[in-house]
Order: structure tokens, then sequence, then C-alpha cells
């Protein structure tokens, strides 16, 4: 595929060396064309770019001109720059009678050239997406226009146009720049600064809990006494007790979950709207020590259990019997979580009943982990965690494209998504170092992850553990 486009490169310039030797450009038209280009390159902003696309046929051909930019706001056209009167003050810009043509166009004492953009960028900008023109340009007198100059017009009219898209797109990406790190700011100050005020109100409950604990023990205290003096009065609180019992259970219960809600979200809205991110342009990692099976995995696989069990998918958890001791990986807590809520979230939406050889149906999914020596290097191993769903095996390209952005195998329209997921999961991955992959397999597919492993000096990796031994759905 490189080899085909450099080969396309090459015809290409082929033809734009013949074209270029029909054109029989003058010397003065070159070298017009050489100074528009380098002063373009040099210079940054879109009005000094104005300046100089009125200013180089004044210079070297000696005739005047008019720059028309259609608003990107109000798709209406204004007059943005003359030679004769540099650029124009926002509130003088409509003052014109100059009309949108597709092709160039005679007035009384002017042509007047459209301004295209470049057609494979016109997506990128808003206001482009019926035509290509970014606007028109105004050359007279008209009487000093011969053919060769009208050519050569047409010709420079063109490079405008490339030049000021690029410029229009530049602009674009830096107001989008600006844009997002005000949206970061709004989120610091709006969301995650506020969400800190729940911990302080999960404080306050768990202390209003162990208050209502301490009255139920009084209460419990006074059936006791009254036990023997008056049955039924001990009787009826004794009603009450139990009831205030079983609702204070329920209120734990509830304050449990709450607090492991706060904990999942507060870490996500850390890990996703990190400043660093959005400044850096990149996933920036704050790596710490993890427990993956304690800190990360179980947290997330209490909260998807019920879903896996309302859709009847069975989970199959090798990682109960693997000892935590075997290894150390330093990772960005909160973004692999996320990587592992991706592949529990898939799991429940894309898990099929499949037919074993033995005529039994199973609905499951299965992961665990693997230690793999060496794998990135020698001295420098690998942890694999595999997460395997029984379902249709994924023709092998689907395989290799499901990690793209915005990617989703056919007949998944069923389910709600966009195809970012397994695309977040394998940034994430990479910029701790780490692969992903995905092997379909006879019962359904397995996607794997493999990040790098610091262990201790002491400790050898001349094992592959309990789980080594064999891949889940193989």
């Amino acid at each position: 595929m490189v080899q085909d486009l450099a080969l396309d490169i090459r015809e290409r310039v082929r033809e734009k060396k013949n074209r270029y030797s029909r054109y029989s450009f003058e010397r003065v038209q070159e070298e017009a064309f050489a100074t528009f280009f380098d002063l373009a390159q040099e210079y940054t902003s879109i009005p000094t770019l104005y300046l100089i696309c009125t200013a180089v046929p004044k210079e070297f051909l000696d005739l005047e001109s008019r720059l028309y930019i259609i608003d990107s706001k109000t798709s209406l056209l204004e007059k943005v720059c003359s030679s004769e009167e540099g650029l124009i003050a926002p509130e003088h810009r409509l003052n014109h009678s100059i009309r949108i043509c597709e092709k160039p166009c005679e007035t009384e004492d002017a042509w007047v050239f459209p301004i295209r953009g470049n057609e494979a960028l016109t997506k990128l900008i808003p206001f482009l997406t019926q035509s290509s023109l970014l606007g028109m340009f105004e050359i007279y007198p008209h009487d000093r226009v011969d053919a060769k100059k009208h050519f050569f017009l047409e010709k420079f009219t063109n490079r405008i146009g490339y030049n000021l898209h690029q410029k229009m797109l530049i602009q674009q990406n830096l107001n989008h720049i600006k844009f997002i790190n005000q949206l970061v700011s709004d989120v610091e100050h709006n969301v995650i600064s506020p969400n800190l005020y729940y911990k302080l109100f999960l404080i306050r409950l768990k202390r209003h809990l162990e208050s209502s604990a301490r009255v139920q023990s009084q209460l419990k205290d006074v059936i006791l006494f009254l036990q023997d003096q008056d049955r039924d009065l001990s009787r009826s609180l004794c009603e009450i007790y139990h009831a205030l019992d079983e609702n204070n259970q329920n209120l734990q219960a509830e304050c449990r979950a709450l607090s492991k809600h706060y904990e999942h979200s507060s870490l996500f809205l850390e890990a996703l709207f990190r400043r660093d991110h959005f400044e850096k342009g990149t996933y920036v990692l704050r790596k710490q020590s993890c427990n993956f099976r304690t800190e990360i995995i179980q947290p997330l696989l209490d909260r998807y259990l019920p879903l896996f069990e309302k859709r009847g998918i069975a989970v199959d958890n090798r990682l109960e019997n693997v000892p935590d001791e075997q290894i150390t990986l330093f990772v960005d807590k909160g973004l692999i979580s996320q990587v592992f809520d991706n592949l529990f979230s898939n799991a429940v939406k894309y898990t099929r009943a499949v037919e074993d050889q033995l005529g039994n149906t199973i609905k499951l999914v299965s992961y665990n982990r693997q230690i793999q020596k060496d794998f990135f290097g020698e001295g420098i191993h690998g942890v694999r965690f595999n997460f395997f769903t029984t379902g249709v095996p994924l023709q092998e390209g689907e395989a290799q494209r499901i990690f793209e952005e915005g990617y989703r195998r056919a007949g998944s329209e069923i389910e709600q998504g966009t195809g970012h997921g397994l695309n977040f999961v394998r940034n994430v991955v990479e910029v701790h170092g780490g692969v992903v992959g995905c092997e379909p397999q006879r019962y359904g597919n397995l996607i794997y992850f493999v990040l790098p492993v610091k262990e201790s000096a002491e400790q050898r990796p001349d094992r592959t553990g309990a789980l080594a031994s064999s891949t889940p759905g193989a």
C-alpha cells in the first residue's frame, strides 16, 4: 500500500511538471507565485494573508484587487481587504455589490474569480457543507487583463483558496482548543469540586446511622428491663425494635452501595477530566501500585453481576485463586479501571448463547490473568488479562479492526454503542506501554491486553501460574 502511494505521488509530480511546462508562465508571474508562497508561510494570521493576496497582483502586475470572504457565522459575502484601502473595518464589509459566482465572471470594470478551498478538507469547515467556495477575488481594471494574465489569475486565486483554507482550519482548531480548556475549567468548577461535598454527606450519613444504632441498642435495654414488668408493652416495643433493626440494616446497605458508587464515579471523573490530558493532548498517567483484584475488578464486578444475572450470563472468575503478591503493576488506576469497565460493559451487551460439543447451551463470560516471561524483551515481563465471551466468532478481518475508532461489527446495531469503547481500551493500554488484541475462537471471542510488570529482585517469573496452562474458550 505504501509502495502504491509512492507510485501515485511520482505520477502526480510528473503530471504537474508537464502542466507547468504547458502553462508557460512569464518570469514575473513565476516570481509572483514564489513571493506569495513565501509570505503566506512566513505570516500566520488570516488578516495578514488578506493583505498578501491583494499586494502581490499590485506589485508584480500593477493590478488593483479586492478580496471578499464568506463569513462563517452569517454566510454573507464580506469585503475584507483591498489593494487601495487595506483591511476593511467590520462595519463597512457589506458595502459592495459583488455576487457569488461559481466561475470567473466579468463586470463593467473588473474580473471576479471564485476562491475555492481544498475539496478534501471542505467537510472540516462548518459553513462549507454545500459548496467549497470561500469567497471571491476581484481584479481591476478589466481592460488590462489579457488572456495570459487571466489564466495566471485563475491559478493564483486557487493558491489563495488553498492557503486560506489551511489557515481557517488552524484557527478553527485553536478555537476548539481554547473552548476545550475552558470546558475543563468549567468541569473542575461545576462537577469535580462539588462532587467532593458528597464525601462529606456520606460521612454525616454514617454518623446518623451510628446514632440510630445506638438508639436501637438503648431500645433493646428498655425491652429487657420491661420484659418481666409489662409483657404487652415489651412485646410492642420488640416489634418496633425488629422493624428499626431491619430499617437500619437496609440503610447501611444503601450507604455502602452509595459509598462504592461515589468512589467509582470520583475515580472516573478525576481520570477522564484530568486537566493534564487536555493541556498535553494525550493521556497523562498518574501511576501507582495497584491491587487489580481488590481495587479495580471486584468493585466493578459487584456492579456488573446483577446485569450479568439479568441477561442469564454465567461469570467464570479465575482470578480468585491467583496470589496478588506474584506481580506488581504500576498503572493509572482511574484509566485502567475504565478499561475494565469497558470490557465488562461489552460483555454484558455482546455475550450470546452457544451450543458446546456436548449439546449444552452456554452463555458465559470468563476472565483470567497470565504472567508472560520476557514478553516485552529480555527481563521485561508482561501480565496478560484475558476476557472471553461466548457468541459468534469474529472474522479475521473484523478481529483486526475491532479496536478502530467507530468500528462496530455487523449485527451489533441492536445494542446501543458508538464503537469507541475498545478504541479507548487500546489507547489507554498503549500509553501504559502495553498491547491489545482479539482472538476469535470456537465458541466466541477472546479480547486481551498485556501490561509491563515490575517485579522485585528476589522474584523470578519462572512460572506460568495456574491460568497460563489454558486460555478460556480455546
